[in-house]
């Protein structure tokens, strides 16, 4: 006897996610033995990028992002694991004039000292921009960690009202059928750098970043599998949190 569609229990978040975690984990262990951590990420983010478009474009609703909106580059801290610091280090270094290098960490800065001499009550109202935010405009895009690929909205009036009071609890606008690809994606890879013996903490970019800068020991303690950032701070929610 069939059970009518309308009837059939519904997955759960966790089974949802897994269904594209498991697949991008196969496919990104394979290529992170071949090739080399660089070409797996590229690897990883153009079929991220392509699953991303696919549910936007099936979604029941449309997004509100657009050029220019950055209600979100400026009200999260943004984390990042070690593997995508790096790329954006080595991307930085490629691609900035001397000016512009300066500038962004001297931002960068900015919001690691905002974030020391705040309490934690306090760190739940600031709102650090992303160094990376130039003119309302992310100028390292074609590597922009999973956190920021994945983050989107369809309601704009609720981005600016969240931006604009710290403590509102307007609704999330997300789209179930484009949250579950993506973040199932993104847990994939991780996944898979973490089974190789790689440090995967999520740490808040600003601060992994200055250090990698910095610090030329953090690729080669990258690759030995040890701790990558030892100064830099991690995501809160991350039980290895570096203290303050």
């Amino acid at each position: 006897m069939s059970i009518e569609p309308s009837l059939q229990p519904k997955a759960t978040t966790e089974e949802q996610v897994r269904k594209y975690a498991e697949p991008e984990y196969v496919q990104a262990s394979a290529e992170l033995q071949k090739l080399t951590v660089h070409e797996a990420v590229v690897r990883f983010y153009r079929r991220h990028d392509a699953l991303m478009h696919q549910a936007v474009e099936e979604a029941p609703k449309r997004l509100a992002c657009e050029d220019g909106c950055s209600f979100c580059c400026k009200q999260f801290e943004v984390v990042a694991p070690p593997v995508e610091v790096l790329e954006i280090h080595a991307y930085v270094l490629r691609q900035f004039k001397p000016d512009k290098l300066r500038s962004t960490i001297q931002r960068a800065q900015h919001n690691v000292e905002a974030r020391k001499a705040a309490s934690e009550m306090e760190r739940l109202t600031l709102r650090p921009v992303c160094p990376f935010l130039i003119d309302n405009s992310c100028s390292i895009y074609p590597v922009r960690p999973s956190v920021c690929r994945n983050y989107h909205a369809t309601d704009k009036g609720n981005c600016q009202k969240s931006f604009e009071d710290p403590f509102s609890t307007w609704p999330t606008s997300y789209v179930d059928e484009i949250f579950f690809p993506v973040m199932g994606s993104a847990s994939g890879f991780k996944n898979a750098v973490g089974a190789l013996g790689f440090d995967t903490k999520d740490y808040h970019l600003s601060s992994a970043f200055l250090e990698a800068v910095r610090s030329p020991d953090c690729a080669k303690r990258f690759r030995s599998g040890k701790r990558v950032f030892l100064k830099a701070t991690t995501a809160e929610f991350d039980s290895g949190s570096a203290s303050e």
